[in-house]
């Protein structure tokens, strides 16, 4: 599957579904908003970054994908679909 297929697919997701909660948890860094997660939001976060803290990433890489998966949210947004 291509990422722009892949994309096609997720635009049509609300932001109240399972999985955006999940990105949501697992992508928050604001240490205000992370006072305030439940036991089980820091269980997915701390499983998700325990898990890629292994994979050697460079922060140019990590940022263009950061980038990439904002503007397809962005375009989502913009289409109405979420």
């Amino acid at each position: 599957m291509t990422w722009d297929e892949f994309c096609a697919l997720l635009s049509g997701l609300g932001e109240d579904t399972p999985l955006a909660r999940t990105v949501q948890i697992r992508l928050e860094d604001d240490p205000k908003v992370l006072e305030g997660f439940t036991s089980a939001q820091q269980r997915i976060r701390s499983q998700w970054r325990a898990k890629h803290t292994s994979v050697n990433r460079t922060t140019e890489e990590r940022d263009a994908f950061l980038r990439e998966l904002e503007a397809a949210f962005a375009s989502s947004l913009s289409k109405g679909h979420l």
